[in-house]
């Protein structure tokens, strides 16, 4: 079911949306009259310097480099195992608009809602943006069904076995990631990326709880008045009963959880989706200017810093020692 997929790749867009100010180091746009987005001033958490460390600044041209060298690697390993492998193209489509331009201000809400039901044309700019043709799709259908299942395992590793898909497929978790058997494109990502002293066993209980400390800030009960200030306006509005911005959230995707749910193998017809997508515009539009009067943003970053502030005195020891490791390299 192809909608399910869609979701998928869009639910993480809308529920940042719905969240807006609750991220760390959460790296604010601005968008000119033009409609360009132009950056603004960060905003900075308490945990902020321990992301830049552990991650960098993000800079699209840098990403892009790396990913080109890793690119000529898996090709020359490919190359070593005896298959033909041409580098994917790693510069961005700039023939179609991107479809997050604009995003986080009034003019994208009242366009797309929270992202959950993009049109066609947009669904073909999502795709331009984070899927690059891969000019080794002929080469591999060439192939016969045994040398496709070699190249993909010279590629990518040897896939699960049927006990540990059957593990992850009724909800256990996945294998953790090992690029030593991830095939030609772990070992370049590898020779490319170093040594990630996160993902070390010695510090990922201290980054799960970094994580954590992030994802349970809906709980906390310092959120409680900022949300009801929200849920009040929400009601006079015309929408009484969400008591949470992620609960406005969960009404626009409850549309086509009840459709697949009762049994549905068929794409929704367009009408259908065009009535979800009216829908969600609306409750969108609603919570953002909602989020706008009460100061939902400001407010929920307050609530931010104050936990980063206490974890970090509480794990002072362990995050000085992890900062001293990615300064030696790892």
């Amino acid at each position: 079911m192809p909608q399910r997929s869609l979701i998928t790749t869009v639910v993480a867009l809308a529920a940042a949306l719905s969240l807006t100010g609750c991220t760390a180091a959460a790296r604010e746009t601005s968008v000119a009259a033009d409609g360009d987005a132009t950056p603004a001033a960060a905003t900075e958490t308490p945990f902020s310097p321990y992301w830049d460390a552990m991650y960098g600044v993000y800079d699209a041209r840098d990403e892009i480099v790396k990913r080109e060298k890793i690119e000529k690697l898996v090709a020359a390993c490919m190359t070593a195992e005896g298959f033909d492998y041409t580098p994917v193209d790693q510069s961005p489509d700039t023939s179609v608009p991107g479809y997050e331009q604009g995003w986080g201000t009034e003019a994208w809400v009242a366009e797309h809602g929270y992202g959950a039901f993009p049109t066609p044309e947009e669904t073909r700019q999502i795709d331009a943006q984070v899927v690059a043709e891969d000019p080794n799709l002929g080469y591999v259908a060439s192939l016969s069904p045994s040398e496709q299942e070699a190249y993909y395992r010279a590629l990518e590793g040897p896939l699960p076995d049927r006990d540990t898909l059957a593990t992850t497929k009724e909800g256990g978790d996945a294998p953790a990631y090992d690029w030593t058997t991830a095939g030609c494109r772990g070992e370049a990502q590898h020779t490319v990326t170093g040594v990630d002293p996160t993902q070390s066993k010695r510090f990922e209980p201290l980054v799960a709880a970094m994580n954590a400390i992030e994802q349970d800030q809906l709980s906390d009960p310092a959120m409680q008045p900022i949300d009801t200030e929200w849920s009040e306006c929400m009601a006079g509005a015309g929408y009484d009963g969400l008591a949470t911005k992620q609960a406005a959230v969960d009404a626009v995707f409850a549309q086509s959880s009840a459709y697949w749910d009762s049994g549905a193998t068929d794409e929704p017809a367009a009408d259908l989706r065009a009535e979800w997508r009216d829908f969600e515009i609306d409750v969108a539009l609603v919570d953002f200017r909602c989020a706008e009067a009460v100061g939902y943003a400001a407010k929920a970053l307050a609530v931010q810093a104050a936990r980063e502030t206490q974890f970090i005195a509480d794990n002072r020891v362990e995050l000085d020692a992890m900062l001293a490791e990615i300064e030696q390299g790892g």
